[in-house]
C-alpha cells in the first residue's frame, strides 16, 4: 500500500487512488419567453452553433457555442441568439432546473406561489428552483416569474443553490475583485463572494466591474451556467488562451495567500488539527495539496479523534504502523468534488479501496457517513471539499481494537 503514495507524476497519483475524471453532458435551455403560458418557437437543430447575431469576436461566443454544442440552450427560430435579452425569473428556474439536479431543502407550500398558476409554463421548474435553494420567494407568496433578473441575483442563487461558501471574509474577496462591490448588496455579499472564490462570475467588457443591478442577459447566463458546470467538474475550463478568459474573475486574494488545497485548509482550521498533523506523518499532504486531484475529505474532527479508544491515536502515530494509518486516513477521502447535496443514499467508494455508506435522512437533512454524522458542510478548498464529521471512520478490514 505505501508504494502507492511514492508515486511522482500526476497520473501516476490519480491512478494510484482510483481516481476518475466524470465529464456528464448536462442538458440545459434557456426558454425565451413572449407569453405568460406559451413556449415561444425555438431552432429544431440542436447541432446549430452558429447564429447571425454572434459573430467570430463576440466576447462570450466560447461560451454560447459550448452550450449549444451540448443542448444546454437553443437559438431562436430566426437564427439569431439574442444574446443581450435580459433573462425572467421564469426562464432562469427553467435553466437551473435543466442544468443542476440538487437536492430539495425546503417544501414549497402546497398552494404554490399565487402567482404562478398550474398550467403555468415554468410551474415544475419554478417549484425545483425554489425547493432546491437557488430561488427564492418574494412576500405575500408571489414569485414574479416575469420580472428580470438581476446580475447579482443570479450569481447569489447559484452559490446558494450549489453550496458554495468562501473561506475568506466577503469583504475582502468583494473589495479586491470589484471596483463597484459598495453597491452588491449586503444580503448577497456572501453568495457572491463565494461565487467569486469558485471562478463562477464573468464580466465583459471590463472584468473588474461587476454591474450587479444590471440584468442578466442570455450571453451573461450562459457564462455562469458554464461555469457553474465547470465547478462541478461536468465541463473543461476554457482554454487559457482564448481571449474570453480574460473575463473570468480569479479571486485576487488567492493570489497573496498560499493555495487553498485541502491540506492547507485543514491545517487553517484549530477543529482539525489532528487531522493535519497525521496526513502529514502518514506522508499523504503532499500528494493531497496536488492541484490536480479533485477529491472530498469527510474530515474527522478533533473531538472525534479524541473519542477513539484509548492509546488508539498513539499507537496509529508509531512508524510501524504507517501503512494502517494510511488505510484509515484513505478512507476518508473520495474521487471528486462532492458538495453534502450530492452525497446520495449507498456505497462509495474511497481511495482506500474500500466504500463508506451514505445515508440521507429526508425529514431532518442529516447525512451521515457509515454512522458518523456531517457537522459542518461544504468547506471549499481549490482542489476539493472538506465535510466535517464527529466520528473517525475505520475501513471493515482493520480491527484496532485488537492492535
Amino acid at each position: 500500500m505505501c508504494s502507492l503514495f511514492r508515486c511522482s507524476s500526476a497520473s501516476s497519483l490519480l491512478l494510484a487512488f482510483g481516481m476518475a475524471v466524470v465529464t456528464a453532458s448536462p442538458v440545459v435551455m434557456s426558454i425565451p419567453i413572449s407569453a405568460q403560458n406559451a413556449v415561444p418557437t425555438l431552432l429544431t437543430s440542436t447541432s446549430k452553433t452558429t447564429f447571425s447575431d454572434i459573430k467570430a469576436n463576440y466576447w462570450a461566443r466560447p461560451f454560447i457555442q459550448a452550450i449549444v454544442e451540448r443542448n444546454i440552450i437553443d437559438g431562436f427560430a430566426d437564427g439569431t441568439f439574442r444574446p443581450d435579452r435580459p433573462v425572467k425569473r421564469a426562464e432562469f428556474a427553467v435553466m437551473l432546473q435543466k442544468a443542476f439536479e440538487q437536492k430539495r431543502v425546503r417544501q414549497l407550500n402546497a398552494g404554490g406561489f399565487k402567482d404562478v398558476p398550474p398550467n403555468y409554463w415554468a410551474a415544475s421548474a419554478i417549484k425545483e428552483a425554489y425547493e432546491t435553494g437557488f430561488m427564492p420567494g418574494y412576500p405575500a407568496n408571489l414569485f414574479l416569474p416575469k420580472q428580470q433578473v438581476g446580475k447579482f441575483e443570479a450569481i447569489a442563487a447559484l452559490a446558494n443553490g450549489l453550496g458554495l461558501t468562501a473561506t475568506a471574509p466577503a469583504s475582502n474577496i468583494l473589495n479586491g475583485s470589484y471596483t463597484d462591490a459598495p453597491i452588491i448588496p449586503n444580503y448577497a455579499a456572501d453568495a457572491v463572494a463565494a461565487a467569486t472564490q469558485a471562478n463562477l462570475v464573468v464580466n465583459y467588457p471590463n472584468v473588474k466591474k461587476l454591474d450587479p443591478l444590471e440584468p442578466l442577459t442570455r450571453a451573461s447566463a450562459a457564462a455562469l451556467l458554464y461555469q457553474a458546470l465547470v465547478w462541478q467538474e461536468r465541463v473543461e475550463p476554457l482554454p487559457s488562451n482564448l481571449k474570453t478568459a480574460n473575463y473570468i474573475v480569479a479571486d485576487v486574494n488567492q493570489n497573496n495567500q498560499t493555495p487553498n488545497d485541502v491540506v492547507t485548509v485543514t491545517a487553517s482550521d484549530s477543529s482539525f488539527s489532528i487531522l493535519s498533523s497525521l496526513l502529514k506523518t502518514a506522508g499523504l499532504a503532499v500528494i493531497l495539496q496536488h492541484p490536480n486531484n479533485s477529491m472530498t475529505i469527510f474530515a474527522p474532527t478533533d473531538e472525534a479523534f479524541a473519542n477513539l479508544p484509548k492509546g488508539t491515536l498513539e499507537w496509529l502515530q508509531q512508524p510501524e504502523n504507517r501503512e494502517t494509518l494510511i488505510r484509515v486516513l484513505t478512507y476518508h477521502v473520495v474521487p471528486r468534488k462532492r458538495q453534502v447535496s450530492e452525497l446520495s443514499e449507498g456505497k462509495l467508494k474511497t481511495f482506500a479501496g474500500k466504500a463508506v455508506n451514505i445515508q440521507v435522512n429526508s425529514l431532518t437533512h442529516q447525512t451521515t457517513v457509515n454512522n458518523a454524522k456531517i457537522l459542518q458542510s461544504n468547506i471549499q478548498a481549490s482542489n476539493g471539499i472538506i465535510h466535517a464529521i464527529n466520528q473517525v471512520l475505520i475501513p471493515p478490514n482493520i480491527n484496532l481494537s485488537k492492535k
